[in-house]
């Protein structure tokens, strides 16, 4: 199966007592499905997966596969700062409809790049599925040279790499040392510029809100209308300005849930909550920020 393409970033609804809001996940999940983007990353840095207990992610795992439509593509995020921690979740998966994983690399604790790839190795062996690695210097305080990253692309197993940076110019040396392999942009507000670069898609969070404004993006990229494409992504931008401001996940739920599509924006403590500026901010993107 071609991986290739567009993933929106799920989130995670909550319940105001920060519980799992297994209804709002539903309809999230349904309301992704009605875009035309290729499929979701599911359980990853914008699903509050670090702030939830294993149970709950692998409950959210579940819920997702078992509500998304059949045509869209599916990947399942297990990465986690253990790697036991991993296997528990790509074990849960493994008879789930994922047509792949995907794991961040371990971040706080210092880890040697040879125990690197072995967590890898170890949790695809665990559920014998495509592995797409998740790199997220900014976050995961792993700064991965392209070498690396290259070892890392030669695993047996691994068939994308998910490259959260904004080092284009790395981007461009991954995509032209390993064309065989799938390399997705990770920042939205770069989709343009990493499609440049050589990616052959993208995973984004915003695409939540803002999803056929995207898939517009891509093709116009595709179709060499490059002054369309700039324009798109400024037009992108503009919206993820406003996002930035207030907290990515925290803005998202609130134009999501002021558009109907969830009942309850709570996120988990510690993020962030919106002031009334930021509201009033978000209030006037909604009518064209959703799609």
């Amino acid at each position: 199966m071609d991986l290739s393409g567009l993933y929106v970033a799920t989130l995670t609804p909550f319940n105001s007592d920060e519980t799992l809001n297994t209804e709002d996940l539903g309809k999230l999940i349904e309301f992704n499905c009605r875009s035309d983007l290729d499929g979701l990353y599911v359980g990853g840095s914008t699903a509050e997966a670090f702030l939830c207990s294993t149970d709950e992610r692998i409950r959210l795992l579940e819920i997702a596969a078992d509500k998304a439509t059949k045509e869209k593509k599916l990947i399942a995020h297990i990465g986690d700062i253990s790697t036991r921690k991993s296997e528990m979740l790509a074990k849960a998966v493994t008879n789930l409809r994922y047509d792949a994983v995907s794991a961040v690399t371990p971040f706080y604790y210092p880890v040697g790049f040879e125990q690197l790839k072995n967590h890898y190795t170890d949790i695809i062996q665990k559920c014998g599925k495509p592995m797409v690695v998740y790199n997220f210097p900014a976050f995961a305080g792993v700064n991965l040279s392209g070498d690396q990253i290259a070892q890392l692309l030669n695993l047996d197993g691994v068939i994308a790499l998910k490259q959260t940076s904004a080092n284009l110019y790395q981007m461009e040396q991954i995509t032209r040392q390993n064309p065989d392999k799938i390399v997705y942009n990770g920042f939205d507000e770069i989709l343009a510029s990493g499609l440049v670069a050589g990616a052959k898609g993208g995973i984004g969070s915003t695409y939540n809100v803002q999803a056929q404004r995207i898939v517009e993006l891509f093709k116009a990229m595709n179709s060499n209308q490059v002054d369309r494409t700039a324009a798109l992504q400024r037009e992108a931008n503009i919206v993820i300005d406003t996002l930035i401001e207030g907290g990515v996940i925290p803005s998202l739920k609130y134009l999501l849930k002021a558009k109907g599509i969830i009942e309850n924006d709570t996120c988990r403590r510690p993020m962030n909550r919106l002031t009334k500026e930021n509201q009033l901010k978000l209030d006037k993107l909604i009518e064209t920020a959703l799609c």
